[in-house]
């Protein structure tokens, strides 16, 4: 039987969000316009972005490749990805 720990995949996730809250403070920091940053944002929300997160994981001597996002899982990744990076840019924490 298998069961998720809420918290371990909080604690998880933040390096993963924590890269995109560091990308939008660094933005700011150059001087990246608003005009640039909405570029940014439609960037997280293409398919080709969504993709690239595909990964590898290997368990028990086999390597697993994560599944195609549904629709649904996919709007709400870019939809955080994107909060989290106006966060970072805009110096929310």
């Amino acid at each position: 039987n298998f069961s998720t720990q809420k918290a371990d995949t909080t604690r998880m996730m933040v390096p993963f969000f924590r890269q995109f809250w560091d990308m939008g403070a660094k933005d700011k920091a150059t001087g990246k316009s608003r005009s640039d940053v909405q570029q940014r944002i439609q960037q997280f929300h293409s398919q080709e972005f969504l993709n690239s997160l595909r990964g590898t994981t290997q368990f028990a001597g086999t390597d697993y490749r994560s599944k195609d996002l549904t629709p649904k899982k996919s709007r709400l990744l870019a939809e955080t990805i994107s909060a989290v990076y106006l966060d970072g840019y805009e110096g929310r924490q």
